[in-house]
């Protein structure tokens, strides 16, 4: 969705590749030669996004920024930062000012055109929140794959459903995903259909018309169920369809690959709160601590807590081995339920529903109950 941009910098060469960039991605782009300008234009012509280098004219993009936080008119407005300093240091200053973003010179163009969409259908998923009822966004994905993710996901989206809150569970992947193997549903819409459409036309009507009614009262969105429809998700699909699930549910629960894509950047920065998956031995455990990693560079606000699977039943890890080599808490341990969750998949129906009495429902439903009630996640120090 086209969008007007501010760009301030002295430099006329990044000027012009900048300009070129983000025109060629159907953008309007208004550029000014130092900080005082950068002000004055964002009053005049308020832009959508601004990109500030650092060190300019007048005032520095350090300076602009902290005024454009300082100000109730603008304290939301999306802020890049570009510079050639690469120092941690200058990072943190630019982010402590206000910036969303940091990209170090020279700048990749592509890298630039991602982050400004990505940063762009954020804000506009905080916009529809701000203007109308908007469900938390729990956002679920594996330290790697094959921990248990979706059975997580399913089941703590029954137990939700259950306490009476409405419930949408997402695969917002560009592959196939396990959900409708699970719950043995052939749905005849879902994510790819969506992807068919611009991502400006998509509406809650729209989204609501591709979701699939469950018997346990959880509406899912499936992803793509053919190999044609792999890879097409992008940023501006992902922020748009976020943005009106958060409108029609309390709760938005979605499973991601265990990758790192502009896909699941947008979806962590548009979330409430991040479950990583884990499982209890060396190697899932160093996968957790990069995905934790990960997850803190791209948002570092978000809430985020560590669930053990334990599938296996072996704990070849103790949990505060675990918990000592992750520096924090663990939120809650899976304990086995391989034959239960076999069965209850037979008959595409969640565990919490088959046999809700089941010693891994213990955990899960307390997660479910802390979360409704918006209480704390993980256990404190």
């Amino acid at each position: 969705m086209p969008a007007r941009i501010l760009v301030a910098d002295d430099d006329t060469t990044l000027q012009r590749l900048v300009l070129h960039t983000l025109k060629n991605e159907g953008h309007e782009v208004i550029v000014v030669g130092d900080g005082q300008q950068a002000l004055d234009k964002i009053e005049s012509d308020k832009p959508d996004l601004v990109i500030l280098d650092v060190m300019m004219p007048v005032l520095n993009g350090f300076e602009v920024c902290a005024h454009l936080r300082e100000n109730p008119a603008t304290m939301t407005l999306p802020v890049i930062m570009l510079s050639g300093l690469g120092q941690v240091q200058e990072k943190v200053t630019g982010l402590k000012a206000g910036a969303d973003e940091y990209l170090t010179k020279p700048i990749d163009p592509r890298e630039l055109a991602v982050r400004v969409e990505v940063l762009l259908q954020r804000n506009r998923v905080l916009r529809a929140s701000a203007t109308s009822k908007a469900g938390n966004v729990i956002s679920l994905i594996g330290a790697k794959g094959g921990v248990g993710t979706t059975t997580l996901a399913v089941n703590l989206a029954a137990v939700l459903a259950q306490q009476g809150k409405s419930v949408i569970l997402a695969e917002l992947r560009n592959d196939f995903g396990t959900l409708s193997a699970q719950l043995r549903a052939t749905p005849d819409k879902g994510l790819s259909d969506l992807l068919k459409m611009d991502a400006g036309a998509i509406t809650d009507r729209v989204v609501s018309s591709h979701l699939y009614a469950t018997h346990f009262h959880v509406r899912v969105l499936f992803g793509p169920q053919q190999a044609d429809a792999y890879g097409n998700l992008d940023a501006a699909h992902t922020g748009a369809i976020l943005g009106h699930m958060m409108t029609l549910a309390d709760f938005v629960l979605i499973d991601l690959a265990p990758i790192a894509s502009v896909v699941t950047e947008t979806a962590i920065k548009s979330s409430n709160h991040v479950f990583v998956t884990t499982e209890p031995e060396i190697a899932s455990v160093a996968a957790t601590t990069l995905r934790l990693k990960q997850i803190a560079d791209w948002a570092s606000n978000v809430a985020v807590s560590v669930i053990i699977v334990n599938r296996q039943g072996t704990m070849l890890l103790a949990l505060r081995e675990i918990e000592n080599r992750l520096g924090r808490r663990l939120a809650g341990v899976v304990p086995p339920s391989a034959e239960a969750l076999g069965v209850a998949i037979q008959y595409g129906t969640p565990l919490a529903l088959y046999q809700s009495n089941h010693l891994a429902m213990s955990n899960i439903r307390d997660l479910a109950t802390r979360l409704a009630a918006n209480q704390p996640l993980t256990p404190s120090a």
